[in-house]
């Protein structure tokens, strides 16, 4: 599935539209591949978290808390990835899409659909956090045993949540299966799913890693959170941190990533672990 125009690529473009983001975060991914699997097009603006720009004052005006994403749609703020994505799919999404095509209008559909990304938001992202962080602050370089084990607990119960069923919120994908792929993409990097323990769970990322905003939204900072794990120094002087600091149009980065759309994303998986 690959955008066949540019005009495809461009889609709708928000003049008044503003996301502030760092590709490595599966939070920052998810809204990245809302944006494209709705065809939007806004102002990207990237933030470089190891030089903590997102504790700038400006950023913090926005949100205090000091997280990404932050989207600003005119004088609208809004600081959490999931409701950044309902936001843009409720407002953006239901004139051209009617059946709510990634966010149901039917209330009792629309509940499943955010039944599944508190799921992502309590469980698997602190889950990410509990294990990645370390790593990417505080120069720990494995995942502990105690986390893999908590990580694949959740596996195995994103393996029962699916049944029988190809995705989890219905018949197509929705938001909540891609939420649910920034994370589990990361987590994957760090505790590889196992096809044989979890073979629903596994098939289900291989289907969303060929979707086309997959491809586009979260492949490439996915493979900038790998090789940022991966390094045993950080260097600014030796070139290891590279920064994109002019603002873009969400068109833009789909073009600039349009080449990954020929065939699978191959990330690399290396597992952490102190044995």
């Amino acid at each position: 599935m690959g955008i066949s125009s540019s005009k495809k690529a461009a889609g709708i473009v928000l003049k008044n539209c503003t996301v502030w983001k760092a590709d490595r975060s599966p939070a920052c991914r998810s809204v990245l591949m809302a944006l494209d699997a709705l065809n939007l097009s806004i102002k990207e603006v990237d933030v470089n978290m190891d030089r903590d720009e997102h504790k700038a004052p400006d950023m913090i005006a926005m949100n205090s808390l000091q997280t990404l994403p932050i989207l600003k749609d005119h004088r609208s703020v809004i600081t959490d990835s999931h409701a950044i994505m309902t936001y843009l799919a409720s407002r953006y999404g239901y004139p051209r899409f009617r059946r709510g095509y990634l966010l149901p209008r039917d209330p009792g559909d629309r509940a499943r659909i955010e039944q599944l990304m508190h799921y992502n938001s309590g469980v698997l992202q602190p889950k990410y956090r509990v294990a990645a962080y370390p790593i990417l602050y505080n120069d720990c370089r494995h995942v502990m045993p105690q986390q893999v084990s908590d990580i694949e607990c959740s596996y195995n119960e994103m393996e029962i949540m699916l049944g029988e069923h190809t995705w989890f919120g219905g018949t197509w994908p929705t938001l909540s299966d891609i939420t649910l792929v920034a994370t589990v993409s990361t987590l994957n990097i760090m505790v590889p799913i196992d096809a044989t323990r979890f073979p629903r769970l596994s098939r289900w990322f291989q289907l969303m890693s060929k979707e086309s905003y997959y491809l586009t939204g979260n492949a490439k900072g996915l493979k900038e959170f790998s090789d940022r794990i991966d390094r045993t120094e950080q260097s600014e002087e030796g070139g290891k941190i590279v920064d994109i600091k002019f603002p873009r149009l969400s068109s833009k980065r789909r073009s600039l990533t349009q080449a990954e759309q020929q065939g699978p994303v191959k990330s690399t998986i290396k597992m952490h672990l102190p044995f």
